[in-house]
């Protein structure tokens, strides 16, 4: 059974509607927002973060359902926020954010706050209902608790390449943007690389200073005049003077691994007997002795 302050109980319990949910999410960075289902900003100190909380860009808590068994807990937050939010969402900041649902009572905020859910950010749907809504998914612990996983076999690595099972360590170049097109969010011009053409073709950007400082986009091609085309577009405009690294990625094959030296680290059954390369499933059409 869930505690609350019993003050705070008896605020909860008084007719009227003196009652709002704050959705406070905590990005990758630190950096906190606040979002309010009440009809004006609201500042609230939760102990940790004091923040306003805005009324403009509502997330609301959908049919809140939760089971004092080790079930997961099952809610969605629907809303709207303003383009700076969404293109923070697009740029990574806000991935497996954490998530705290408060319920207080605004006219006394001395008393704190009930912990409706705590938990991390999950997918966020930017197609917008009729009335301009979207959803935002939201994971409770027990649901990370309850994700099943199984050993995995495959022809290519499944290391994420530079972690602890790669073991390799990233050669960023530092590059600055001198030159921009008509599309300053896919195609740029940078100085400071000297490689080859294609050298970081399917690589990753990363911006250091500017908007789009903190967002990794894939490169699609590179040559050596320093023309880079991004695969998607970025968050922001790139302008003139932005800095940024840029370094070649893996393909995840034995090829790949062995260009970098680091086949004795691959996390993949390379050798598995294929027929058809094609169906890139080991075992795959290899018919036993005698088969027809």
């Amino acid at each position: 059974m869930k505690k609350i302050a019993e003050a705070l109980r008896e605020a909860f319990l008084k007719p009227g509607t003196s009652t709002c949910f704050c959705i406070k999410l905590v990005s990758v960075e630190g950096e906190a927002f606040g979002f309010t289902t009440l009809d004006t900003d609201i500042q609230f100190d939760d102990g940790i973060h004091n923040i306003v909380y805005d009324s403009t860009q509502e997330l609301s808590p959908q049919n809140i359902q939760q089971e004092a068994a080790y079930e997961s807990d099952n809610t969605e937050l629907t809303g709207w926020f303003n383009d700076v939010i969404e293109q923070m969402a697009l740029a990574g900041r806000f991935d497996s954010a954490e998530v705290t649902i408060y319920r207080i009572a605004y006219l006394r905020k001395e008393l704190g706050a009930e912990v409706v859910a705590y938990g991390s950010l999950g997918e966020v749907d930017f197609s917008q209902d009729n009335d301009g809504k979207r959803k935002v998914e939201y994971r409770g612990l027990t649901q990370q608790l309850q994700t099943k996983t199984i050993p995995l076999y495959s022809l290519t690595c499944r290391a994420k390449f530079g972690d602890d099972r790669c073991g390799m360590v990233f050669q960023w170049e530092a590059a600055t943007v001198t030159s921009v097109t008509d599309n300053p969010f896919l195609v740029l011009t940078v100085s400071g690389p000297a490689q080859i053409d294609d050298y970081f073709n399917l690589g990753v950007l990363e911006g250091l200073t500017g908007d789009n400082a903190g967002a990794q986009i894939e490169v699609e091609t590179w040559n050596t005049t320093g023309e880079i085309k991004l695969s998607f577009m970025a968050p922001f405009a790139f302008k003139v003077g932005d800095t940024l690294r840029i370094r070649r990625d893996c393909n995840k094959t034995e090829a790949m691994c062995l260009a970098y030296g680091n086949i004795i680290n691959m996390r993949a059954e390379h050798l598995t007997p294929v027929q058809d390369r094609s169906v890139m499933v080991p075992g795959a059409n290899i018919k036993s002795v005698g088969a027809q």
